[in-house]
Formats: C-alpha cells, sequence, structure tokens
C-alpha cells in the first residue's frame, strides 16, 4: 500500500506569498532564534553560575553542556514525531513544554538540579528545529522556500552572537533571564496555533514509516565525512565564543563588540545556496570549514584587531559550513534515509558545540593558541577528508 501523503502541501497551490504565510515565518524565526539560543546563554554566565552555586568555572559550563547534549539527542528520538502526529501539534506542544521546563530551571536550587533541568529544557527544545523547517518547506510556495530555509538557517546562526549579547548585557541572573524567556515561548505557540495550517499527520498513526536500513548510509564515505565534518563546526564556533570570553580582559577587548562584529557575516547564509549549485554543497562546505580554520588561527594571535577580524570570519565560515553541510547529507542520501541522515548531522553538529564550553574552560590556562589551534586543526582536517570521501565515493543513484 503506498504511503499516505501529506495534506499540508496539497492545500497551497498558489505561488503568491499571504500574509499568514508571512506571520508563520516571522513566528518560526522568533522563536527558532530564542529557543537554539538558550544553547549559547549561559556562556558569558559562566563566572555568574558559578558564584552562585559555589563551583569552579569549569563546573560551571557544564550548565551549556547539559543542554546541548540533551538537545542534539533530542533530534535522534524526535526526528520523526511530528510525521506520525502532525505538525502543528507537535511543534505547539514542544514550545508548551520548552516554556515549562526553562520556568524550572529559573528555579532550581542547587547546581546539581540546574543541570538536570538544562537538560530537560534541552530536550524539549530539540522538538522546535526540525518541525518548524518541515513547516517551511511545507508551507510555503514552492517558489520562496528555499528563502525561508535560508532565513530559518540565518536564525539559527544569529542565536548564538545573539543570546550571548542578551545574557551579556541585561545584567539579569540566569535564573532571571530564564523567568523573563518562558512566556515567549508560550506566546510563540499560542501564535502558531493560528498560523500554521491544520495539523493532520505525514502518516497514519498506527502505519510504520518505511525506511532502508541505517547500514545503507554507512556505505557513503561522503555522508560519514560530512557527519564528521558536523562535530567542527559548532564545536570551533563556540571554542572562540567561549575562549573570547575568558581572555577579554587580559587582552583589552570588548566582549560584545567582538560578538557584533560576527552579526553581519552571518548573511552569508543567502550565498550558501547559489554556491553549492555552481560549485556543489561539498565544495561550499568545505570552503565554509577553511574560512572558519583560519579565522581561528588568525584568533590565536591575541591581538584586539585580530579577534575582531576572526570574529567576522568565523561567522563566514560557519554560515557557509552549515547549509553545504546539509545540502551535502541531504543530496547524498535517498528519499527513504534522508531525514534519518540529516538526524544523525544534527546530532553531530550539536555534540560539537556542546563539548566546547568545558573544553575551552580546561584548555584557557594554556594560553589562546592551545585553545584556538585545536579546533582550527579539526575544521582543517574536516574540510580535506570532506573533499576527499565526495570525491572517491560516487553519489548515489
Amino acid at each position: 500500500m503506498p504511503r499516505p501523503q501529506s495534506t499540508v502541501n496539497v492545500s497551497f497551490q498558489s505561488n503568491n506569498l499571504t500574509g499568514r504565510h508571512g506571520a508563520l515565518l516571522a513566528l518560526l524565526m522568533v522563536c527558532g532564534l530564542t529557543v537554539v539560543g538558550q544553547l549559547y546563554l549561559t556562556i558569558p554566565l559562566v563566572a555568574a553560575i558559578g558564584a552562585q552555586f559555589g563551583v569552579e568555572p569549569s563546573e560551571a559550563a557544564l550548565s551549556g553542556t547539559a543542554f546541548g547534549i540533551a538537545y542534539a539527542a533530542g533530534f535522534l528520538i524526535f526526528g520523526g514525531l511530528s510525521d506520525r502526529f502532525g505538525r502543528k501539534r507537535v511543534i505547539v506542544l514542544g514550545l508548551i513544554a520548552t516554556a515549562l521546563a526553562t520556568l524550572l530551571v529559573g528555579l532550581m536550587p542547587s547546581f546539581g538540579w540546574l543541570l538536570a533541568a538544562r537538560a530537560l529544557q534541552g530536550l524539549c527544545a530539540s522538538i522546535f528545529p526540525p518541525v518548524a523547517l518541515s513547516l517551511v518547506t511545507e508551507e510555503l510556495p514552492p517558489p520562496h522556500r528555499p528563502l525561508g530555509v535560508s532565513l530559518m538557517s540565518f536564525a539559527f546562526l544569529v542565536a548564538a552572537p545573539a543570546a550571548q549579547l542578551l545574557a551579556a548585557s541585561s545584567g539579569l541572573s540566569l535564573a532571571a533571564l530564564m523567568m523573563a524567556l518562558a512566556p515567549g515561548y508560550l506566546l510563540g505557540a499560542l501564535g502558531l496555533w493560528f498560523a500554521a495550517a491544520a495539523p493532520g499527520p505525514t502518516n497514519h498513526p498506527g502505519a510504520a514509516p518505511a525506511a532502508a536500513p541505517a547500514t545503507s548510509l554507512l556505505r557513503d564515505g561522503g555522508i560519514i565525512a560530512a557527519w564528521a565534518a558536523a562535530l567542527t563546526v559548532l564545536f570551533g564556533f563556540v571554542c572562540f565564543f567561549s575562549g573570547m570570553q575568558a581572555f577579554a580582559p587580559q587582552l583589552g577587548v570588548d566582549p560584545q563588540a567582538v560578538r557584533l562584529f560576527g552579526l553581519p557575516s552571518l548573511a552569508f547564509a543567502f550565498a550558501a545556496a547559489p554556491l553549492s549549485r555552481s560549485y556543489g554543497p561539498a565544495i561550499t562546505a568545505s570552503f565554509g570549514l577553511v574560512v572558519a580554520a583560519l579565522a581561528l588561527g588568525l584568533a590565536a594571535l591575541a591581538q584586539p584587531t585580530a579577534l575582531l577580524a576572526a570574529s567576522a570570519l568565523l561567522s563566514a565560515g560557519v554560515a557557509l559550513a552549515v547549509p553545504g553541510l546539509i545540502a551535502t547529507v541531504a543530496n547524498r542520501a535517498s528519499a527513504s534515509n534522508r531525514a534519518r541522515a540529516l538526524a544523525i548531522y544534527t546530532f553531530a553538529l550539536f555534540l560539537g558545540a556542546s563539548l566546547a564550553p568545558p573544553l575551552a574552560q580546561w584548555l584557557a590556562p594554556l594560553g589562546a593558541a592551545s585553545l584556538w589551534l585545536l579546533p582550527a586543526a579539526l575544521l582543517l582536517a574536516a574540510a580535506i577528508g570532506l573533499i576527499i570521501a565526495t570525491r572517491r565515493t560516487a553519489k548515489p543513484s
């Protein structure tokens, strides 16, 4: 029996954007920025969290790691949830759960309970991104879908510096920030309930989804290389910001200025699609990885001007690498295992981001070169491995 098709795609045949489409995209971008931003929110607050709970900065950095590891694992757990129960229902319930978990984080009395609450928060937050991207690709008119995906990717990337700017400039404690952000997730859930289309499931609840064996993905060296590269992208990105936060006083730089300097370069995410069409997604991703590695090498000079330039270069490299790797995995996977391949990719991407804060705290006393040259070397190795693997391994038909 053929698999039932989603009714969402059938509902919109017009190629024109409507007010509902605009409202849906705006809500998804704002929610995406604040949901993904939770991964980076604690970076400027490490010292304050350590002082509040009486732990060392290296331990306080685990408040980001606990969120990130659970967030990454959630993509593997909840990746197909909206196929079974419907996009609208799942994304609304996910935002409500994120709001409640965020309130819980703000109420935790001890560091151990804080880590547990942050892990729960990360698990709830992981529901949002895959469903949001599915809504964009299904509900926007076909000519506008690439723009919608680019805008969502831009929102996810901007979340890193924006969340840190908010945490560092607000003067609020972690608990106060959580109490302020939680109502926003509830408002986002309410808005999406009205802006998203009817919550029809893609598959019948009783039907088992057809899927190719996971071993078929392991036979493609290009996909494996892209997964490995994904581990290094946000790992280097977060290592830079964590190290910059630690070194700023002795280097005489303003962390806020360094973060702001990198923001415009994230717009390179919009250049990834035309570059991938012209040169291929693997070349685009590899170029972004090399640019990010060069940025971290520049940062290792530990000079104020070098840090500003490194922030701009690193943001540009990550903005090219992330969509390039997505396209590499999506193009090489088959229709029956593409969702699984992208779920593993996203897991690897955010696992790297989660491991960066404690490692940065551990390496920071050894100096800027020790901290930033390690991820730079990993990024270069990932770029070389991706080029070799995609050239040696033919793309599956």
